[in-house]
């Protein structure tokens, strides 16, 4: 018998963004709720994070839709994926509605309409304005003072569903230095590459920081996830580049080059079997073979990208700091042994090996939090609860501090 594929990612935390905009729209349309099933067009991260929240809020009538035909048959946890095809045949037997899981829903949008489905009759969209937070913060003009930019992914964003204090990573660091003089740029899955364009515009529009805070994560360098559809932001990037004053065409050509990715689906390619017992203990081997036990190519986009902001610093003399945010090393011994620890200190030394010779400050937070101040002590997720949150926030903003 074939084996069922779960392509459910674990999560165990989410943007606080997304979680309050997903409590006020449930409460805004129990009435839906009460009369329907509810697809979740969209089988990946945040169309995961959206069945979980159902579910902590006693909802189970659900199912997935995806336009990938590598996931028809699959689920996510105990939640079939279906094709669009089947999906409209559903909806013609009725009692079902769509929720579209995508942040970027306007593709989708137009894709559904062009079907005759109806807007807030047939299908809804969830919009936590991540982006348009985004765009705000970019365009925010600093205090007067020093400034600090952090740019990184969603650890900054994110928090544990289960955390009584919600303040995310971000929110703690402006509190520090108030936040006229803190300004982070932060988005999920973005890799290098768009960093890099985000900083440089920000130098061009007069915004120019005097320390750079870096975040460099290991999944963002593995060798395809710059290829990946959710770390385009697309969209988002098109959005802030018509912002701005001072255009370029190194960055207009980069924003065809993610749009162009963004339609790839075959790009995807984490996935994940799981049945049967000890299946936790498989996602989690596999998530840290897939994230961390790489041999790291020094040549991919995301190092080359590294580079470049790192050249663009020296050139602009911003004091930089490459930070390596926290992992959850002992659940990652148990299950991998010595070989994990000897893969990743490899990788982490590359990183530290670029930083160095451009002659910035590289800052090894990997071993920086004990196992209870992740979101869950024994799942692969490493974003940290709020007592990990106070943590890091502390180690950040005494490092900028340092360099300034």
């Amino acid at each position: 018998m074939k084996e069922t594929v779960n392509f459910a990612w674990p999560v165990t935390s989410s943007n606080r963004e997304d979680y309050d905009a997903f409590c006020r729209w449930m409460e805004e349309h129990q009435g839906v709720l009460d009369k329907n099933r509810i697809a979740i067009w969209g089988a990946g991260i945040r169309g995961t994070e959206f069945s979980l929240f159902f579910q902590k809020r006693n909802f189970q009538n659900l199912f997935f839709v995806d336009s990938n035909a590598q996931k028809w048959g699959g689920k996510i946890n105990e939640f079939l994926i279906v094709s669009p095809e089947e999906l409209a045949q559903r909806m013609t037997q009725g009692n079902v509605r769509i929720l579209v899981s995508a942040e970027d829903s306007r593709e989708i949008e137009k894709q559904l309409k062009q079907q005759g489905y109806q807007k807030e009759r047939d299908f809804y969209t969830i919009q936590s304005g991540l982006y348009d937070k985004y765009i705000q913060e970019f365009q925010r003009h600093y205090g007067l003072g020093k400034r600090i930019l952090f740019q990184g992914d969603c650890e900054f964003s994110k928090i544990s569903i289960r955390d009584k204090n919600m303040e995310n990573l971000a929110e703690m660091l402006r509190k520090k230095s108030g936040t006229a003089q803190i300004k982070v740029l932060a988005m999920h899955g973005m890799g290098l590459r768009s960093h890099y364009h985000v900083c440089k515009a920000q130098i061009s529009e007069g915004m120019r920081p005097d320390v750079l805070m870096l975040m460099v994560n290991l999944d963002t360098l593995t060798g395809k996830q710059h290829l990946l559809p959710r770390s385009q932001h697309a969209g988002l990037l098109r959005e802030l580049y018509q912002s701005i004053d001072h255009k370029n065409a190194e960055f207009e050509e980069y924003l065809l080059i993610t749009e162009e990715r963004s339609s790839n689906h075959q790009a995807e390619f984490f996935t994940r079997k799981s049945s049967g017992t000890g299946r936790e203990d498989v996602k989690a081997r596999n998530y840290f073979r897939l994230n961390y036990m790489y041999d790291l190519d020094i040549h991919t986009e995301g190092m080359i990208y590294l580079e470049k902001i790192l050249e663009l610093a020296k050139d602009e003399t911003i004091k930089t700091v490459v930070f390596v945010p926290p992992v959850n090393y002992l659940l990652a011994r148990k299950l991998l042994g010595e070989r994990f620890m000897e893969q990743y200190v490899n990788n982490i030394n590359k990183i530290r090996s670029v930083a160095e010779r451009y002659n910035h400050r590289f800052l090894d937070l990997s071993f920086c939090l004990e196992p209870e101040m992740f979101a869950m002590p024994k799942t692969a997720d490493e974003t940290a609860n709020e007592q990990g949150r106070e943590k890091l926030a502390h180690l950040l903003y005494q490092a900028a501090w340092e360099e300034l």
